[in-house]
């Protein structure tokens, strides 16, 4: 029996186009289970199981398979956020004496990793956790805080800066527990008024202006006056150091010439004494001799006197009266009144020889 070919090719045409269409079939089925995930060096993945509802947390980038089915893949970004609330959209704010304030706010905030799990199951997947926590929550700490200055209080950087800690302090504090971090919070240009009101605020600046110059020329002043009174006290100071030292220069030689006076008083008093000392001795031992030789002398007359009183002395004033003649020469003349020798004159010595002997 001859076979139909256009039979036979209907038939394999037909064939094909279902193994074609079951191919495709299973292809669309393929990838309706099998899924793929990337997570990068900026996000964190999150894949969460439908059927149990565990969530796994993926820090390290690569790719992650999954069944498309029973599973939803999830990136959630864990870079460094800012939430502008600047120009149209700055805060609004009610000051505690009723003034309205424009406040333009930067907050910088990041997703803690470690804590991916529960930023998706308290936000939701995407950017859910930047709109629902972040800005409304921020917006809402930063009125309260800062709300409760009052007008003139807001163009105190300090005071201003105070409230924005405690805002950054209470936000880290509530939305830590939902796993995100605020890194910072600023207010990077000065609040706006209404205009009458910065006119006010401008005048009042100008005025405390003013007396801030008026303090500082005071202080100035004041500081003028300590500085000259500081080197006045150091001239004075140095004066007296050097009337001081003169005075102790004056002591040290008024004492150094005392000393030498007592040195040469002591030097004179000794050689004094000893000069005194040997005169003393010197003129003892003349009046010792003398004493000795008066005495020898007395002792002599004495015995002369005593060999004068007998016999002896009497011979002796002979003998004397017998040398002492024995030393006359004399001379004379005879005379005679009647012719005849009648008497003999002795004309004498010399009285100045006589005497001359007689003191022998």
């Amino acid at each position: 029996m001859p076979i139909d070919m256009d039979r036979v090719q209907q038939v394999m045409k037909g064939t094909l186009v279902w193994v074609v269409a079951a191919i495709v079939v299973l292809a669309i089925f393929g990838l309706s289970i099998v899924r793929i995930g990337r997570v990068t060096g900026e996000h964190v993945g999150i894949l969460l199981n439908r059927i149990s509802g565990k969530v796994t947390v993926i820090n390290q980038p690569g790719v992650r398979i999954y069944n498309g089915i029973t599973g939803d893949f999830y990136v959630l970004e864990k870079t460094l956020q800012t939430l502008d609330m600047t120009g149209d959209a700055n805060l609004k704010i009610k000051t505690i004496d009723g003034s309205d304030v424009y406040v333009d706010l930067k907050v910088q905030y990041k997703m803690d990793a470690d804590m991916a799990d529960t930023v998706i199951m308290a936000s939701g997947p995407g950017d859910n956790f930047k709109e629902k926590w972040t800005h409304d929550y921020i917006r809402t700490l930063a009125r309260n805080f800062l709300g409760e200055l009052t007008t003139e209080e807001f163009y105190d950087s300090s005071k201003r800066d105070a409230k924005v800690v405690l805002t950054h302090q209470e936000a880290n504090k509530r939305l830590g527990a939902f796993g995100i971090i605020i890194d910072s919070i600023v207010i990077p240009q000065k609040p706006r008024f209404y205009k009458e009101y910065e006119e006010i605020i401008k005048q009042k600046k100008l005025a405390d202006q003013a007396v801030l110059e008026e303090q500082s020329k005071a202080l100035a002043a004041q500081q003028r006056q300590q500085r000259q009174l500081v080197e006045e006290t150091n001239l004075k100071n140095v004066a007296i150091e050097q009337f001081a030292g003169e005075m102790r220069q004056k002591i040290i030689k008024t004492m150094a010439g005392g000393e030498k006076a007592r040195k040469e008083a002591d030097a004179y008093y000794d050689k004094t004494t000893i000069g005194a000392g040997a005169g003393l001795y010197k003129s003892q031992k003349e009046a010792e001799g003398i004493v000795a030789l008066k005495k020898a002398e007395a002792e002599g007359i004495e015995a002369l006197k005593l060999a004068l009183e007998g016999e002896g002395g009497r011979n002796m004033v002979k003998l004397e009266y017998a040398r002492k003649l024995g030393q006359i020469t004399i001379t004379g003349q005879p005379f005679t009144l009647e012719g005849r020798t009648d008497r003999f004159e002795h004309l004498g010595a010399p009285a100045s020889r006589i005497g001359a002997q007689d003191a022998r």
